[in-house]
């Protein structure tokens, strides 16, 4: 039995907290994207069943003292959408800047697809991360 968007988004975060990366491509397509807005240091589109797993830290290396507040999630038969509030601290500035995030996952027969990020404020974002640093592997996995 394939599981539901809300299972999905359950299984995703639960694995996430144990940092069983294995258990979050288990329910990732191979054909799986992240989509992170362009003009952000770590923007552009992150494929294969392990962008989350090459995004993540590449985008955690920007900021100090993360902490994602779970606010909500919303599903319905295709998608479920995360409502987060991050708070961190800026390695270039040293700000501590805070901003809500939506989170929207598209899945297909019990596995996510599409990952489209969407930052409330996302030229706070980019002006606290500052430029993209080299290395990130973005459209190959």
């Amino acid at each position: 039995m394939t599981k539901t968007p809300r299972e999905l988004a359950e299984t995703m975060l639960g694995c996430i907290d144990k940092g069983d990366w294995a258990g979050v491509m288990a329910i990732t397509s191979p054909d799986y994207v992240v989509h992170e807005p362009p003009e952000l240091p770590f923007g552009g589109d992150w494929k294969g069943q392990d962008a989350l797993i090459r995004l993540f830290p590449h985008v955690w290396s920007y900021w100090d003292d993360v902490v994602v507040d779970r606010l909500g999630i919303l599903t319905d038969e295709n998608y479920f959408c995360l409502q987060l509030r991050m708070t961190m601290t800026s390695k270039l500035t040293g700000n501590r800047i805070s901003t809500s995030l939506a989170e929207t996952t598209r899945c297909v027969d019990g596995l996510m697809v599409e990952y489209t990020i969407h930052y409330h404020d996302c030229a706070l974002v980019a002006r606290e991360a500052g430029p993209p640093r080299p290395g990130a592997v973005k459209l190959e996995g």
